[in-house]
């Protein structure tokens, strides 16, 4: 742990975020520029436009762009110098003019954060986020029929049972992870403000359709009309889903807080300690933790959502700042699901507390009576059983594992929703 950085992702909180600098640092965005770059002036030899020539492979000098970058105030230019200069001294001067030629910075950039950004969807949040619903779907099952009292309003209403408390977030989980996994992102690639008018100049070709197969071999999507941006509203989605996770981790950790009140589950920190002057205090730090990563993760996606959707007329600088912080946002996203997932691995569940709590509560089963009455003809069944709560004198007629419904095959049956909703994965041994 670095006790020198401002950001806690890249110093308290930088192994727990581990593997996202791949997709979101300085290098990896220079790096991918790079590629980008080099790809497309291969597209030039290929049709044409540049001489025939091998295109060499370029490696990002971090130090040397950074020093271009400093001098020509233009992070972009900079990596178009530098390639100019590498081609240059690697044999191949003839390709030297034709790099970067008909982009736009924003043609490279928005081609380059959408390659991270689903890179980073598809081999670190994406497994993150399934094998916490894959998770939760395993405890669902296990506590299918574990009763307890369910409770709206923090009030006692009806019996549940825990697995199907868990299945209810597993399956919501594992619907907004698939629906991730639908969205890909989208980059422009048309020039200055989205005409395509530079490449013209190059050559007559069909440069929409042209262009577009180039950034579809990335894995992305080409939106062909833009202005000098791609529309945000494709990334505002892909945003919104992670949002929408955030909000069901944060959720699951409040609920799994009150849980612990209620002393129906626990969590266990062998050798950990809790508080520095308590000595019995097991406190569910992780639950926690992952609450307020959770939310700080959306006070940045929700205005990243909606502020990259805006630009002022073709083109202002204004989104790039914003754009930068993707990476910081979705790393407190990813903390905040490991430190959950981390709870879901120690817990361990009270069963005979939520059986005690039951016995405690039997008024849970006023609803079953009401309607038993009612069914039989009494018109004022409600009222009657009412009336019998309020005089301490209701007395049920079955005990709770007669009034709880469906929740055991929810619960037992939630793990073949979530298989189905996110497809087969390495971390669940489950196969049938």
């Amino acid at each position: 742990m670095s006790y020198d950085s401002i950001s806690p992702i890249d110093g308290r909180y930088r192994l727990e975020a581990a593997g996202l600098e791949r997709y979101f640092a300085d290098r990896a965005l220079m790096e991918a520029r790079v590629n980008v770059e080099l790809s497309y002036l291969k597209l030039l030899v290929r049709l044409g436009v540049a001489p025939k020539g091998k295109v060499p492979k370029v490696a990002a000098d971090m130090a040397e762009l950074a020093r271009l970058e400093a001098k020509l105030g233009h992070d972009v230019k900079a990596v178009e110098v530098y390639l100019r200069g590498a081609l240059q001294k690697s044999g191949s001067p003839a390709l030297a003019p034709f790099v970067h030629l008909g982009l736009t910075s924003e043609d490279t950039n928005s081609l380059s954060y959408a390659i991270l950004l689903k890179s980073a969807m598809r081999q670190s949040l994406g497994p993150a986020y399934s094998s916490l619903a894959v998770g939760l779907a395993r405890l669902a099952a296990a506590e299918a029929a574990t009763a307890m009292v369910a409770r709206t309003h923090g009030r006692p209403a009806v019996p549940t049972t825990f697995g199907k408390e868990m299945a209810v977030f597993a399956v919501r989980l594992a619907e907004r992870v698939s629906s991730l996994g639908r969205l890909t992102p989208m980059a422009k690639f048309s020039g200055a403000v989205g005409t395509y008018a530079s490449f013209g100049v190059l050559a007559d070709i069909d440069w929409p359709a042209e262009l577009a197969r180039f950034v579809a071999g990335f894995g992305v999507e080409a939106s062909a009309y833009s202005t000098q941006v791609v529309p945000g509203e494709r990334l505002s989605d892909i945003l919104h889903c992670v949002i929408n996770i955030n909000q069901l981790v944060s959720s699951l950790s409040k609920d799994l807080w009150i849980y612990q009140t209620l002393d129906y589950v626990h969590f266990a920190r062998p050798g950990k300690v809790s508080s520095s002057t308590m000595p019995q205090k097991e406190n569910p730090v992780d639950l926690e933790n992952a609450e307020g990563q959770a939310d700080i993760s959306n006070s940045l996606l929700v205005m990243m959502a909606y502020r990259l959707q805006q630009t002022r007329l073709q083109r202002d600088l204004s989104d790039s700042v914003v754009r930068r912080m993707l990476g910081q946002a979705l790393a407190h996203s990813l903390v905040a699901c490991n430190r959950l997932a981390g709870s879901l691995a120690a817990i361990r569940v009270e069963r005979r507390a939520m059986e005690e709590d039951l016995s405690r509560h039997p008024e849970v089963l006023a609803e079953r009576e009401q309607i038993l009455r009612r069914l039989a003809g009494d018109a004022r069944g409600y009222e009657k059983v009412q009336g019998s709560l309020a005089a301490g004198k209701f007395v049920p007629g079955s005990e709770p594992a007669a009034y709880l419904g469906r929740s055991v095959e929810l619960a037992r049956d939630c793990r073949r929703v979530v298989r189905d909703l996110l497809g087969p994965t390495p971390r669940d041994p489950v196969s049938s």
